[in-house]
């Protein structure tokens, strides 16, 4: 199977994207500084990035599903990128693992899923049950 062609998956906090207008394409925080939008794909992938990137984020964490075949915007699978907020390394991975990085804003109708990660009794962030 075509990777372009499986779901890809962003994380945000979840009052960050209720403010946005949903008659308008998504665009994440760091778009502005970045210029493209940080994303992963597998779930396996997604729940390391969420314990890495926002192990100190106490509200709720949402996660937008994206099918990459209705994104209007560019996309480009690359070396891995730490967002402009985080200032620690990139998750641990294998050797050339790419990750995709849209380069624009997000249609809505590319958007099929969003849900919420919760937290383990650890305190670490999982999928839904």
């Amino acid at each position: 199977m075509d990777e372009r062609a499986e779901s890809i998956y962003h994380l945000t906090p979840a009052s960050y994207y209720r403010r946005q207008p949903q008659n308008q394409p998504y665009r994440a925080e760091t778009f502005a500084q970045e210029r493209f939008i940080h994303c992963t794909q597998g779930l396996e992938m997604l729940v390391e990035i969420a314990n890495v990137y926002f192990d100190d984020l106490r509200q709720e964490l949402l996660v937008l599903e994206i099918d990459p075949t209705r994104l209007t915007s560019p996309l480009k699978f690359e070396s891995p990128i730490p967002p402009a907020s985080n200032t620690t390394s990139s998750p641990a991975g294998e050797p050339g693992l790419l990750f995709p990085h849209i380069y624009g804003p997000v249609n809505r109708q590319a958007i099929v899923r969003c849900f919420s990660l919760p937290r383990s009794p650890t305190g670490q962030w999982q999928l839904p049950a």
